[in-house]
C-alpha cells in the first residue's frame, strides 16, 4: 500500500473511530439518562482530538529538526562505514591495511599541503581545502579507492563538528543523472539510511550532505566516457548542484584511465583537488605479505617475496594492487580443515607467463579459499554452488550497463538490493506478485460476499417496509463491502505499479526512542478505542460476556497498530548492525503481527455485530469470520515489497537458491561481497566481471600442494 493510501485510510479510519465513539457515548447516554454529562463527554471528546492533533504537529515539528536529524544520520553512517572498513581490510590489526602513498594535484584550489602523503593524511589535506572542497580520489583498478573513500569519511566524522555536512557514501553506478541532484540525495538518505522522507528532505535543504560519489568508473561500460556519457552527465548534475551561492562541496573517486577521458571531454567538475593513488611497490607487498602471513614457515612466500622485488618479473606487475595482494595472501594461506596442511604452494604463482593468467588464477581460486576459511565444516553451500549463483546475479549486473531505463528506471550495475532484484526475471515477478495479492485477497472478499448474500437472504418487505435489524446490518456492510472492492483492485494495482512508492525506503522497525513513543501513543489510543467500541456493542445488544472480552480484543487492535507503526519508522540493520536483508524480513514480520492482532480485533468488533443483526449468525462464526477479513486486509496491503521478491524466488528455480538472502549474507560474512546501505556489491569490480564471464567454476586447481603441516590455527584472510 502506498504511502497515500496510507493516509487516506488512517485519516478514513480516524474519521469512523470518532463517529463510532460519538454513536457510543450518545447509546449510553439515552440508556442511562441522568449518569451521563453530555456536555463533559463532548467536551472530553474535543480535548482527545485537539491532543491527538498537538501530538501529530509535535511529531512533524520533530521530524525536521535539523541538529537531531545530523546527529542521527552520523549516527548510522558512521556505523555502516566502520562495519564495511572491517569487511573489507579484514579484523587483524593495522597490518591488514597496505598504507598505499599518493600524490596530490591540486586544481584550481588552493592547499598548503605537501605534494604527496598516504592513507592518515588524506583527511587534513581535505580539511586544508578551500571551501568548497572538492575531492577527487583516482587510481587504478584495485588501489583501493572505496578504501580511501571509506578512511576519509571516518576521519571526518571523528573530528566532526556542529556545522560540518556528513559524508554520505554513494554508488555511482546506482545513480540517474536525470534525477535532480536534491531528489536523489534525499531518496539515498530514505533508502540506505531509512530516514523518513520529510527528515531526508531537510537534511539536504540545510545542506548538511557531502556527497561521496563512490566508483565514477562503473556508470559507463567504455574505458573512455564522452562527454555525453552517464559519468559526464552526472558529474554536470553535480557541478549545477549548488549549496548558497558557491558549488556543493563533493568527493569522487574514479578510476584514472576514466577520470582524464571524462577532463579531456571538458565534463571534469571545475575547482577540484585530485589524489592519484599510486601502485603498491615491492617492498611495500613484501612487508605486507611478511605482516599477514606465517613466519612459523618464511620460506614458503620466499619465491614470491623475491619475484615482487625483481625488476620486471611478471608478480611485480600482477600483484601491484592491495586488491591483488588480498587474492594472493587469501588463495594460498587456505589449509586443509582436518590436516592444517597448506592446500597450495605460492611458489605456483612463479610459474606464470603474464599479468593477465595470473588474476584469472587467483580469481578462479578465491571462492573456494574465502568458504574454506569461514565455513571450514561446510555446512553452507559448495564452492560450485556458490560460484553458479552468483555469476548469475554478476551476469545480470553486467546486463544492466548497456540495458536502456527499464519501466523508466534505470537499473545498477553494481547493486543487489533484494527487493530491487526481480527484474533479473524481467515482468514474471509482476504476475506472480499479482496472483499472490489475489490469494490474499479472496478470502476477504469471500466474507463479505457471504455476509451480503446472508443478509438478503433474510430481507423480508412487510408492508412496503423492511426490518430494522436488516437494515441495520446492510448499513453495516457498507464499509467492508467498500475495502473489499479495494481488495479485489489489489492486485492489478500490484501489476500496474511497476515501481511502488514503498520501495523508496521498505519495511522499517523502530527507529530510535522518538518512533517508540509514538508507536506506544497509537497503541494506546488503538487499545482504548478498540475496548470502548466493544463495550459499547456489548451494552447495545446486552450479550452476556465478561468484561475482560473486549479488553482483551481492544489489547489486540493496539498491538496491531503499533505494529503497524513500527513497520513505518525505522530499520533494524541499522539499529542491530548493517543487514539488508532486515527490508524484506521486517516486511513479511511487521505484516504477520497485525494481521494476528488487527484481525482478531477487528473480527470481535465488527462480528458481534452481524450476530445480533442476522439470524442462525453464532458469535463464534461472526468474529471469526471478521477476524480473517482483518487478516486478509492487512496481508493484501501490506506485503508489496515481499510479494515482488517471492515472484523473483519463483522465476529463478534452479538459477537462484530459495534463500537468498541468506546467500548473499553468508558470501558477505565470506568476504566475497560488500555490503553499501541496503545494497550488497561484490568484493571487487574484478571479481563481478570475472564471474560474469565464467558462468561455471573451472577445473579444479592443479597447483602442488606445499610447506610443512600446520595443526593450528587458520591463515590470515588478508582482506
Amino acid at each position: 500500500m502506498t504511502q497515500r493510501t496510507r493516509t487516506w485510510w488512517f485519516w478514513a479510519g480516524f474519521a469512523i473511530g470518532i463517529v463510532t465513539l460519538v454513536a457510543a457515548a450518545l447509546r449510553l447516554w439515552t440508556r442511562y439518562p441522568g449518569d451521563v454529562d453530555p456536555v463533559s463527554a463532548g467536551l472530553a471528546l474535543v480535548g482527545i482530538v485537539i491532543a491527538a492533533l498537538s501530538w501529530w504537529q509535535t511529531q512533524r515539528l520533530a521530524d525536521t529538526d535539523v541538529p537531531a536529524a545530523t546527529i542521527l544520520l552520523t549516527r548510522r553512517v558512521l556505523a555502516e562505514e566502520k562495519a564495511q572498513r572491517a569487511q573489507l581490510v579484514g579484523g587483524r590489526g593495522k597490518d591488514a591495511v597496505i598504507d598505499v602513498d599518493f600524490q596530490f594535484h591540486p586544481t584550481g584550489n588552493a592547499v598548503s599541503a605537501r605534494p604527496c602523503g598516504n592513507l592518515k593524511q588524506v583527511a587534513a589535506y581535505f580539511r586544508d581545502l578551500r571551501a568548497p572542497r572538492r575531492l577527487v580520489i583516482a587510481g587504478v583498478a584495485g588501489t583501493g579507492k572505496t578504501v580511501l573513500a571509506i578512511e576519509l569519511i571516518l576521519e571526518l566524522l571523528d573530528n566532526r563538528q556542529p556545522d560540518d555536512p556528513v559524508p554520505v557514501r554513494i554508488t555511482a553506478a546506482s545513480l540517474d543523472p536525470d534525477v535532480p541532484v536534491k531528489d536523489m540525495l534525499a531518496r539515498h538518505l530514505t533508502t540506505a539510511f531509512n530516514l523518513k522522507p520529510v527528515t531526508a528532505r531537510t537534511l539536504v535543504e540545510a545542506e548538511k550532505v557531502l556527497p561521496v560519489i563512490d566508483g565514477l568508473d562503473e556508470m559507463d561500460e567504455t574505458d573512455k566516457p564522452g562527454y555525453g556519457s552517464r559519468a559526464a552527465r552526472a558529474l554536470r548534475a553535480l557541478e549545477d548542484y549548488e549549496h548558497g551561492l558557491d558549488r556543493c562541496s563533493l568527493v569522487v573517486t574514479c578510476r584514472t584511465d576514466q577520470y582524464d577521458a571524462l577532463a579531456a571531454a571538458g565534463a571534469a567538475p571545475r575547482g577540484v583537488a585530485r589524489i592519484d593513488m599510486k601502485e603498491v611497490g615491492g617492498d611495500k607487498a613484501r612487508r605486507f605479505v611478511q605482516a599477514v602471513t606465517d613466519q612459523q614457515d618464511p620460506d614458503r612466500w620466499r619465491p614470491v617475496l623475491d619475484a615482487l622485488t625483481c625488476d620486471g618479473h611478471v608478480l611485480a606487475g600482477a600483484l601491484n594492487t592491495p586488491w591483488r595482494l588480498t587474492l594472493a595472501v587469501s588463495v594460498y594461506e587456505e589449509r586443509d580443515p582436518f590436516t592444517g596442511r597448506y592446500v597450495r604452494s605460492p611458489q605456483a604463482l612463479t610459474e606464470f607467463a603474464d599479468e593477465p593468467s595470473v588474476q584469472e588464477h587467483l580469481l578462479s581460486l578465491f571462492i573456494p579459499a574465502r568458504l574454506a576459511a569461514t565455513d571450514p565444516a561446510g555446512k553452507g553451500p559448495t564452492a560450485e554452488q556458490t560460484h553458479a549463483w552468483l555469476a548469475v546475479l554478476a551476469g545480470y549486473l553486467r546486463g544492466n550497463e548497456s540495458r536502456p531505463p527499464f519501466h523508466g528506471r534505470v537499473l545498477s550495475s553494481t547493486d543487489l538490493v533484494l527487493h530491487r532484484l526481480w527484474p533479473l526475471a524481467g515482468d514474471r515477478p509482476r504476475v506472480m506478485g499479482a496472483l499472490v495479492a489475489l490469494v490474499t485477497a479472496v478470502p476477504g472478499a469471500a466474507v463479505v460476499a457471504a455476509g451480503l448474500f446472508l443478509a438478503l437472504s433474510q430481507t423480508e418487505i412487510v408492508d412496503g417496509l423492511v426490518p430494522g435489524r436488516t437494515v441495520g446490518a446492510l448499513m453495516l456492510l457498507w464499509l467492508p463491502a467498500f475495502v473489499a472492492l479495494g481488495l479485489l483492485a489489489e492486485p492489478v494495482r500490484a501489476w500496474r505499479e511497476v515501481w511502488p512508492t514503498a520501495d523508496e525506503a521498505g519495511s522499517r522497525l523502530f527507529r530510535g526512542v522518538r518512533d517508540r513513543r509514538s508507536a506506544v501513543v497509537e497503541g494506546v489510543l488503538g487499545a482504548v478505542g478498540g475496548f470502548l467500541a466493544g463495550a459499547a456493542v456489548i451494552v447495545e445488544f446486552a450479550i452476556d460476556l465478561p468484561l475482560w472480552v473486549p479488553v482483551v480484543f481492544g489489547l489486540l487492535m493496539g498491538f496491531g497498530m503499533a505494529s503497524g507503526r513500527s513497520g513505518e519508522s525505522g530499520h533494524a540493520g541499522l539499529r542491530e548492525g548493517v543487514d539488508p536483508r532486515a527490508v524484506i524480513r521486517d516486511d513479511v514480520v511487521s505484516t504477520l503481527v497485525s494481521a494476528l492482532t488487527f484481525g482478531p480485533g477487528f473480527g470481535f468488533m465488527v462480528g458481534i455485530w452481524f450476530a445480533e443483526l442476522l439470524d442462525g449468525l453464532s458469535i463464534v462464526t461472526a468474529v471469526t469470520a471478521g477476524a480473517i477479513f482483518g487478516m486478509s486486509i492487512v496481508a493484501s496491503w501490506s506485503l508489496l515489497l515481499s510479494r515482488r521478491y517471492l515472484g523473483l524466488l519463483l522465476s529463478t528455480r534452479g538459477r537462484l537458491p530459495w534463500r537468498l538472502g541468506r546467500f548473499l549474507h553468508r558470501c558477505y560474512d565470506a568476504g566475497l561481497l560488500r555490503i553499501s546501505g541496503i545494497a550488497y556489491q561484490f568484493r571487487h569490480r574484478e571479481l563481478q566481471d570475472y564471474l560474469a564471464a565464467h558462468p561455471m567454476p573451472s577445473s579444479p586447481d592443479p597447483s602442488p600442494l606445499g610447506g610443512d603441516a600446520v595443526t593450528t590455527g587458520d591463515g590470515p584472510d588478508g582482506r
